[in-house]
């Protein structure tokens, strides 16, 4: 039966599962292992022991090592978008958003990079730009690309099942908000328990005017659209998977290898074994009778060795940029700059959707306030490398400031680009520390 619970046919189990290994993999080895075989299959061979082979999987899975990849790649990631902050304007009335985005307290800032990181995680984001009931100034709610289930032109349904405390319990409550236009104005429907008819919630603007479009924004890693793509990050992950795997087999072999059976050949079994302890043999007519320690020859175990360090360029390749082969000592800032110019690429288009997302759902906030959106602008970082301008290239550029061919404006902007200048000043409040400056658009200073 179809109903607010339906999905959208994008969300296939594919990238239901997608979004689950990403999951799992950024919350490291332990939720890895605990999904069991989803993982980590059982070998066949096992399924013969008496128990099925339960014993033997736990010590299997518990000698195998699931890398971080992912988890330590991705706030390297941010790092690098976020080294240069996105330029945020909008009017003083919003100012407030800047110490508490999310209605929780949270910064804006915190709440700009945690955009970023559900963009590279899981390659999606939403944004709810809401009110209190009761009145107050918006707030911006993050929604997970995953609870996200359904779409339309004018049309979202988000799924706000979530665990709530009754007491000294917690039960968990299913709960879904639909949101939509009637009559070309902004109408929040609540369905509680998911079935039967919903609640319409009052959704008004200051001086309780209506609102002329739905104050949700999403986007994805490369573009806002609602459009479902693999997360930028994936290949990382798949990698990871790979490692664990091979991992585990080695270990085992490793584990097998080390484990020295007693045998007796033509005779009888030992009482005890150890050292220091002798045991006389008698074979019958015809037979020799031997005693000795054997253990498998494990002769798979180098090509383990190599597919793992292969699983491991394969995570180099897909992103994972702190596993590097060589010591960064040993490597030119040239040469680093060459390596990850095409992931630059990637790591710019989610700088941008990042921001631009960021843009809209404060562009929504101006709505609700009756506020001018154009003057909210948030201009992301024009390039993520590292361009510090040297003590020689700053000189030169102001030589060419002093001989007119550049204005203030545009020697500040370079500048700052080049980290001589704060980010956070304007070209006025740099030009009005300098003794004798004169009047900001003289040429000589």
């Amino acid at each position: 039966m179809s109903g607010v619970k339906t999905r959208h046919p994008e969300i296939t189990e594919i990238r239901r599962k997608q979004w689950r290994r990403m999951r799992d993999a950024m919350e490291g080895e332990e939720q890895v292992k605990f999904a069991g075989r989803e993982y980590l299959p059982m070998p066949p061979g096992f399924k013969g022991a008496a128990d099925g082979g339960v014993e033997m999987y736990e010590a299997y899975r518990g000698r195998a090592r699931f890398p971080a990849f992912l988890s330590v790649s991705v706030p390297a990631m941010i790092g690098i978008i976020h080294g240069r902050e996105a330029q945020i304007e909008m009017p003083g009335p919003m100012e407030y958003l800047w110490e508490n985005a999310d209605g929780e307290g949270l910064p804006l800032e915190a709440f700009h990079r945690r955009i970023t990181r559900e963009l590279l995680v899981i390659g999606g984001y939403g944004i709810l730009t809401d009110a209190p009931q009761d009145g107050g100034d918006p707030y911006l709610a993050g929604v997970s690309r995953d609870r996200v289930i359904n779409w339309d032109t004018d049309f979202w349904v988000l799924d706000e099942t979530r665990l709530v405390r009754r007491g000294f319990d917690w039960e968990q409550v299913e709960q879904y908000r639909v949101l939509t236009l009637e009559d070309g104005v902004y109408v929040p429907i609540l369905f509680v328990g998911g079935d039967g008819e919903g609640e319409r919630i009052e959704a008004r603007g200051r001086g309780n005017a209506p609102l002329p479009r739905i104050p949700f924004a999403i986007g994805s890693a490369v573009d806002l659209s609602p459009k479902i793509q693999a997360p930028p990050l994936i290949g990382v992950v798949n990698a990871a998977v790979e490692f664990y795997q091979l991992s585990a087999d080695r270990r085992h072999q490793l584990h097998m290898s080390g484990q020295e059976t007693l045998v007796a050949i033509n005779g009888d079994a030992p009482d005890f074994v150890g050292a220091g302890v002798v045991h006389e043999m008698r074979g019958a007519e015809g037979l020799t009778p031997d005693l000795r320690y054997v253990s498998p020859s494990c002769s798979g175990i180098e090509s383990h060795r190599a597919a793992l360090i292969d699983a491991r360029e394969a995570a180099v390749m897909a992103g994972a940029r702190l596993f590097e082969q060589s010591a960064p000592a040993q490597e030119s800032g040239t040469a680093r700059k060459l390596r990850f110019a095409s992931e630059t690429a990637t790591l710019l288009s989610v700088a941008h959707s990042s921001s631009a997302l960021l843009e809209r759902a404060l562009r929504n906030a101006a709505m609700i306030m009756g506020l001018d959106e154009e003057e909210v602008v948030v201009t992301p970082p024009a390039d993520l490398l590292d361009q510090t301008m040297s003590p020689q290239d700053f000189a030169a550029l102001f030589g060419v400031y002093r001989e007119g061919g550049m204005s203030w404006e545009t020697f500040f902007a370079n500048g700052q680009r080049g980290g001589i200048f704060s980010e956070e000043d304007g070209p006025e409040d740099e030009f009005a520390r300098i003794d004798n400056a004169g009047e900001l658009g003289d040429n000589v200073i």
